[in-house]
């Protein structure tokens, strides 16, 4: 069904969100104690069909998702933001921001030490981060990785003290951390916090407050080098290239598109206009490629394992990844695009729900009409990737921080590839929580046939 259409090329082949995450760690866990995780082989290349070089879909049709990804990347200066349209996966409209905002102002909040957030204090972030609906759209560009914020505030907010203190081995979850940007990606620039140190702007993926330091508007010269050039990708994680003084510019990760010339990248800096100005940086051998890299297991594999074992990191704090970041950057390696968070990703392409299915029933579906390493499955916040079958089990790749225990939870924190049932093992587990129990859904970002929703 699915699996020969994507195969054989006929049909084509994350702020408010999430503030209560499933993952979350138990101190006294750790990773060693999980079953699966010392049964699994952790490498993506362990799991390659005798074939690791056939295409999963045709060249054809994974240029016209590489065009389509490539719109979707320029949208923020083409005023896609200003057209009624939802900003990013927040299902808001410009008309409706200064709503959102006056509730999230009403919330109460917590400091890392656990005590209530001061009111007054959260009046002031609120009334600096005043967003002005019908401020002028300007076109600019990231040059540094920063934070997405709810607020023009950089430190850690929590929605309870359990999250502020990490109690019960709950991750800390910061509530005001909406995604990150990458250095290169374009930006949607509108008013700025009534300090100046902060810029309310919209990315093809997510919408929030980042520093005016890691943005550099971007003029008309600019913006036409950077969208028709060739494009190139990076194939490993955590890139570095260095600046004119022979200096480390950046670590730059995995997925990430930039306009190439010769075998330079395009990086963009700040010029002494204060415009955004495109320098040539040459990454390390074997580190970028033709954007979109050609989508086979070998090349998906690889992909893979460049992020294998990395640090989960929630909203990609820290230059990390979570579960949905992980699955973006991956798919991005081969021109896909999918939303940021992993509820919408669920919703890319086509769909088959698993609401109603028994346990049985899902591993019969996942294993009938899984693509390897071309399937998302999908639970309640949280996605993985279907890697195929693994001693007669379905295998994912997924970053978690950890799985549900009585009382808590059991620490995984990286990027690991486990089964359906992973921590089955661990005394106390409570009944129906496990991975295979949660599940609702699998798609295929690959296609566009309606399956069923």
């Amino acid at each position: 069904m699915l699996r020969c259409m994507i195969k054989s090329g006929c049909l084509f082949c994350v702020a408010a969100v999430a503030f209560a995450f499933w993952c979350g760690p138990r101190a006294a866990a750790a990773a060693r104690e999980f079953r699966d995780i010392e049964r699994f082989p952790q490498s993506g290349a362990a799991y390659l069909p005798p074939e690791p070089d056939a295409a999963i879909v045709d060249c054809v049709n994974q240029a016209v998702r590489a065009e389509e990804y490539l719109r979707r990347h320029f949208a923020p200066w083409n005023g896609e933001a200003r057209d009624g349209g939802p900003l990013s996966f927040l299902d808001l409209t410009f008309d409706r921001l200064p709503e959102y905002y006056a509730s999230l102002a009403k919330k109460r909040f917590y400091a890392p030490g656990g005590g209530v957030f001061p009111k007054k204090s959260l009046d002031a972030i609120v009334k600096n981060g005043a967003v002005n609906p019908s401020a002028a759209m300007r076109p600019g560009v990231a040059i540094s990785a920063a934070d997405i914020r709810v607020f023009p505030y950089g430190q850690p907010l929590y929605n309870s003290k359990t999250a502020a203190l990490g109690s019960g081995g709950h991750l800390k979850l910061d509530a005001l951390q909406v995604s990150t940007m990458r250095p290169g990606e374009p930006l949607a620039i509108f008013n700025a916090s009534a300090d100046s140190n902060w810029f309310f702007a919209a990315t093809g993926t997510a919408v929030g407050w980042v520093k005016v330091a890691a943005v550099a508007p971007a003029g008309r010269d600019f913006i036409d080098i950077y969208v028709s050039a060739e494009k190139s990708v990076l194939v490993k994680d955590n890139v570095e290239m260095k600046d004119a003084d022979e200096k480390t510019a950046a670590a730059f990760k995995l997925g990430t598109v930039f306009p190439s010339e010769n075998g330079a990248l395009l990086i963009p800096v700040r010029g002494k206009s204060g415009f955004a100005d495109a320098v040539r940086r040459t990454p390390e051998e074997g580190a970028a490629e033709p954007f979109p890299v050609r989508f086979t297991p070998k090349n998906a594999a690889r992909a893979i394992d460049a992020m294998m074992g990395e640090p989960y990191g929630w909203g990609g704090k820290s230059g990390l990844r979570d579960c949905s970041a992980m699955t973006r950057d991956y798919f991005s390696t081969f021109g896909i695009w999918l939303p940021r968070n992993s509820g919408d990703q669920s919703l890319a392409g086509s769909r088959i729900s698993l609401k109603a299915s028994s346990v049985k029933e899902r591993n019969e579906i996942i294993v009938r009409e899984g693509v390897p390493f071309a399937t998302l499955i999908h639970m309640p916040g949280h996605i993985m990737l279907y890697l195929g079958l693994y001693d007669g089990e379905p295998a994912v790749f997924h970053n978690t921080w950890g799985v549900i225990v009585t009382g808590g939870r059991a620490v995984v924190g990286r990027a690991v590839v486990t089964g359906l049932r992973l921590g089955e093992e661990i005394p106390g587990k409570p009944a129906n929580s496990l991975l295979i129990d949660r599940i609702d859904a699998i798609s295929f970002p690959m296609t566009e046939l309606a399956v069923s929703k």
